[in-house]
């Protein structure tokens, strides 16, 4: 900002040359926040010569998409409370409550604001020089609530908000936190979230819930399809996607297109992925240099025209860990029912598939090819997965082959994977039939092809996996018992009104006993879950 003075007067403070114009004062400009931020409240402290008790803040926008723009009030219309600033003796200060609504600026204007300018003045000519201030653009009130930061993250909440979200790319940076509030139903959603020219960066926590009925189409080549199309050095943990269809020529997978750095953790596929091109895979299409760690696909994968077809990734060249698949996996060249070509290292990963079909050559019930980049270890598959005759020892694998039964019993299938049952992973039954999942995620189906239950074996397994649960005295007065065959999971006891009064701390115990003597009388339901995942329930009546 500029105004017409006589001289000019030369000073050197703290060790640089500032040049000021005869009658005005150096200062300094400090902020809260440092730098300003532009959808933050800004208390602007200038130190200075004494400019008198009654001083004044003339203040504009330095720059805005790199150009200086004017204000609307001239240098002596602030000469009025509006802007007037507080404090004496050389410091003083002025606050803005809203940049946005202070300065008359609209949504665009907003966003490209870079930086301000301002001079302490009072009305007998004594003025500072030219003070300015960075401003780093700051979180919108979008989507569903929050700030996008990691204590307060943007809320998804609706179909909407992921619609927007997904449309938002100044939300896929690294230093945006995003965090699902509540199951979504994707069907409407229209393009992926990132892209190879513009990837995903952030930061996205699935919070234990479900994006839903996923349907995506794209089959231009040279791009990246999913929920996620390409991630880089981005986070996305905590997550299912559930009953998806996604379909695309290369780069294609239910989670993400394309990882080239970060992480994915704890999250869980299911539906159907189709590619006619390189890199096709049930979770991610390719995993360049990232780590998928803790994760399972039930996915359908199909690529008939070209190479890397896996369960999990088309092709890996980074860290796979802790993972398995089960859908049926079809592909050309390189099929495997967990990666298709394998450059990096896999390990702790179980290849549970519905069958694995290549075309040509290099299929194999685990990893699709054999070369020096290769690294396995501690990994396993299911030694009937279906084949279309190829012999699997004249190409990768890279696995263990083992019975199904080892995968269907508790205590071996922890002991073969190594995997965090305590804190990560828990053992389900549903319709009698046992499975992995993920703690604290909703809606896991089981993905497990039905035949891997229908073995002799296996049902000898279920048979001796059978567990007696038992609570008592029923009626009681006071005190009740729970005791099991093995070591309990989990006890609580509901009202008739649906509300918990009373749950257990079992910790690996076979009996327990709650204190009931401050509950009413009437009837009670009491949930019992034994370590291996055997449930039962109860009606029990205090008298």
């Amino acid at each position: 900002m500029l105004f017409k003075k006589l001289t000019t007067t030369f000073l050197m403070l703290s060790a640089t040359l500032v040049s000021f114009a005869d009658g005005e004062k150096p200062a300094q400009i400090t902020s809260t926040p440092s730098p300003a931020i532009s959808t933050k409240a800004l208390e602007v402290k200038i130190t200075t010569s004494d400019l008198g008790s009654e001083v004044y803040c003339y203040t504009w926008c330095k720059e805005i998409n790199g150009k200086e723009v004017e204000p609307t009030w001239g240098w002596d219309d602030v000469n009025t409370a509006k802007f007037k600033m507080t404090g004496s003796g050389g410091t003083y200060t002025f606050k803005i409550d809203n940049i946005k609504n202070f300065y008359g600026l609209s949504d665009s204007q907003l966003e490209g604001l870079t930086k301000l300018g301002f001079i302490a003045k009072n009305k007998s000519g004594g003025q500072t020089v030219d003070c300015y201030l960075e401003v780093q653009q700051g979180p919108r009130e979008v989507y569903g609530g929050g700030e996008g930061t990691a204590s307060s993250p943007y809320l998804i909440k609706t179909a909407a908000h992921l619609q927007e979200f997904s449309t938002s790319a100044r939300d896929w940076a690294a230093d945006v936190y995003v965090k699902l509030d509540a199951d979504v139903d994707a069907a409407g959603l229209t393009s992926p979230i990132g892209s190879l020219s513009n990837p995903y960066q952030g930061h996205f926590d699935g919070a234990g819930h479900t994006i839903k009925n996923l349907n995506l189409s794209n089959n231009t080549l040279g791009t990246a399809t999913g929920l996620f199309g390409a991630v880089k050095d981005g986070e996305i943990h905590s997550l299912g996607v559930a009953d998806a269809r996604v379909e695309g020529s290369n780069h294609v997978g239910v989670l993400a297109g394309i990882v080239l750095s970060g992480k994915i953790e704890r999250c869980f596929a299911s539906g159907s992925v189709k590619g006619n091109s390189i890199c096709v895979g049930g979770l991610v299409g390719e995993n360049m240099s990232g780590i998928i760690s803790d994760c399972y696909a039930g996915v359908k994968v199909q690529n008939g025209d070209d190479c890397a077809t896996g369960g999990v990734a088309g092709k890996n060249s980074g860290t796979i860990r802790n993972d398995y698949a089960t859908g049926e996996i079809t592909g050309k060249d390189y099929v495997g029912g967990i990666v298709g070509a394998n450059y990096g290292s896999i390990s702790n990963s179980v290849a549970l598939n519905a069958g694995v079909k290549g075309t040509h050559d290099y299929s194999a019930r685990f990893g699709g090819n054999n070369n020096s980049q290769n690294q396995a270890s501690n990994n396993h598959s299911w030694n009937e997965i279906e084949n279309n005759g190829n012999s699997w020892k004249d190409h990768g694998d890279h696995a263990t082959a083992r019975p199904s039964w080892e995968f269907m019993d508790f205590t071996s299938f922890k002991s073969l994977t190594n995997w965090d049952f305590d804190n990560i992973w828990d053992w389900n039954f549903t319709d009698g039939k046992p499975y992995p999942v993920l703690r604290s995620l909703a809606n896991q189906p089981n993905t497990i092809p039905d035949y891997l239950f229908q073995s002799s074996s296996v049902e000898e397994i279920f048979e001796a996996q059978k567990v007696n649960i038992s609570v008592g005295p029923n009626p009681f007065s006071d005190y009740l018992t729970v005791s099991c065959t093995e070591p309990l999971a989990d006890v609580k006891i509901v009202g008739i009104n649906g509300m918990i009064v009373a749950a257990a701390d079992c910790a690996g115990r076979s009996e327990v006993t709650l204190d009931m003597s401050a509950a009413s009388k009437g009837l009670y339901i009491v949930s019992a879950v034994s370590l291996t995942g055997s449930k039962s329930t109860f009606k029990i009546i205090k008298k």
